[in-house]
């Protein structure tokens, strides 16, 4: 068997989705004797997760594939389809690697036998496999990021309470009797799977030494997704295990709720010299207030506070003045749900107030983020129980990251409250995510033209926000983003 696993890196490098698996394949390779390459590609990321190989990378893949000769091509991405179409003239068989999450990595063996190749019994026990990762970049242009290696260990997430504690699910007769967050993919349902092994932190730590020692001097400091709330919640042990097994210069990257990153605050600083002595380090990202209101996030079941995000954005401050070589704060910081099908302008007041407070989230980035519903999660069912999921877009294209896969697709809403559909299709085109509406869009042409005439004042995105806010409730009859410029454009100084 010659087996070749292309990895496609996006240029943000936790859009790196399905790779998790390639250093089990390439250890079940050796065991079987079978030839297998790993190639990696960084791109830019596209939101729609189909992409199109640059000319050159494409000529730098097939020569790859000439000089190897694979069977088969695993790819952890959607290539389109001319492109693919040329790739599989080689006489390979392309195959698309569908394993995610730790209970899809149990079930890896399954995947081998369907896709690839038969196995005997008790052949691809992870706990009986050697990671492998001896990867080869296959282009290096100047604005791509070393790639993340992601480690899954244990359950993604721990997170669980009773429908019937939530007054806005107790009623909903399609709810499940236990939610997580009510809009994420890791609820109780993604948990049915086996542990893909017996002890988390003896996995995980047995994939970091293994990249570590395979280091190529050019890598330099390596960089690990580390999930898992079995993982976190034996943090100490975990950091103790990699120091005993000489592991250095690697920076672990984790996701935590606000919660438990609390919670967790003594283990960290005990961890902390430790890290030091390795020069080794840890960075929390990705970590998500979801809404400041009270009332946003019961719908959304974050189980978070207002008050416990300002908590955890204050250790993360001081515990990076003090540490700041190990504990390390990613740019943008802390992530957030701003609108949903329920948002009210009190409710962006009250957000407003918390992102000015909070040093910690990039406001660019808030006034991008609106909420993705998908088939049967419970939020979904709230929102089809209230009449306002509805059959057609009024927008272009937007993936928030939560569409993981080019088959995925989310369904369309509406707000509740008109007068806030507005304010999102204002916010969106002052935000990060601007960049992906379409240059010949009308009402981003207006936005833009309304920021040139205010000079100086626009340079703070939130604050044209907060005056387009104040516009919308004075004038909610206002039914589209032109009409609410020219609004602000009598009342701006």
């Amino acid at each position: 068997m010659r087996l070749m696993l292309l990895e496609l890196v996006p240029h943000e490098p936790e859009r790196v989705n399905r790779s998790q698996a390639y250093p089990w394949l390439m250890g079940l390779a050796e065991k079987q004797g079978w030839k297998a390459w790993w190639r990696v590609l960084g791109l830019r990321y596209e939101p729609t997760l189909r992409y199109k190989l640059a000319p050159a990378d494409l000529k730098a893949l097939l020569e790859e594939v000439r000089r190897h000769k694979p069977e088969i091509l695993l790819v952890n991405e959607q290539i389109e389809n001319e492109q693919k179409a040329l790739l599989c003239k080689t006489g390979m068989k392309l195959v698309y690697c569908t394993l995610e999450t730790e209970e899809d990595l149990s079930d890896l063996g399954r995947f081998v036998r369907k896709h690839i190749k038969k196995l005997a019994a008790g052949q691809d026990k992870l706990d009986a496999l050697e990671p492998v990762f001896r990867r080869k970049r296959l282009n290096r242009a100047p604005w791509l990021t070393p790639p993340f290696i992601r480690v899954l260990a244990g359950t993604y997430c721990a997170y669980l309470t009773k429908t019937a504690d939530n007054p806005f699910y107790r009623e909903l007769a399609s709810a499940p009797a236990q939610m997580s967050c009510s809009f994420c993919e890791s609820g109780p349902g993604r948990r049915k799977g086996k542990a893909a092994a017996e002890d988390a932190v003896a996995f995980a730590a047995r994939q970091v030494a293994a990249a570590c020692a395979e280091r190529l001097e050019e890598d330099g400091e390596l960089r690990f997704e580390v999930s898992g709330w079995d993982l976190w919640r034996r943090l100490e042990d975990f950091v103790e295990l990699l120091v005993w097994k000489g592991v250095s210069s690697a920076e672990l990257l984790f996701m935590p709720r606000v919660d438990d990153l609390l919670a967790a605050r003594a283990a960290i600083e005990r961890c902390l010299p430790l890290l030091a002595g390795r020069k080794l380090a840890m960075r929390v990202y990705g970590m998500s207030v979801e809404n400041f209101s009270a009332a946003e996030n019961l719908r959304l079941n974050k189980g978070i506070t207002a008050a416990q995000v300002h908590e955890a954005a204050a250790f993360m401050l001081e515990t990076n003045q003090a540490w700041p070589e190990q504990f390390r704060l990613s740019p943008g910081g802390l992530s957030m749900i701003l609108f949903t099908p329920w948002t009210t302008l009190t409710d962006l007041r009250l957000n407003l107030d918390h992102i000015e407070r909070c040093p910690l989230i990039d406001p660019a980035f808030a006034l991008s983020r609106k909420l993705q519903l998908f088939p049967g999660r419970p939020v979904t069912l709230l929102a089809e129980n209230d009449g306002l999921v509805i059959d057609d877009r009024d927008d272009h294209f937007y993936n928030a990251g939560c569409m993981t896969g080019a088959d995925q697709d989310d369904l369309p809403w509406r707000f509740r409250h008109p007068e806030v559909g507005v304010l999102w299709r204002l916010s969106r085109r002052l935000s990060c995510d601007r960049r992906r509406v379409p240059e010949a869009d009308a009402e981003s042409k207006a936005v833009a033209a309304f920021l040139e005439r205010a000079g100086q004042a626009a340079a703070k995105p939130l604050a044209v926000f907060r005056m387009a806010v104040e516009a919308a409730a004075a004038h909610p009859e206002t039914d589209s983003v032109c009409g609410l410029l020219e609004r602000m454009e009598a009342v701006r100084p």
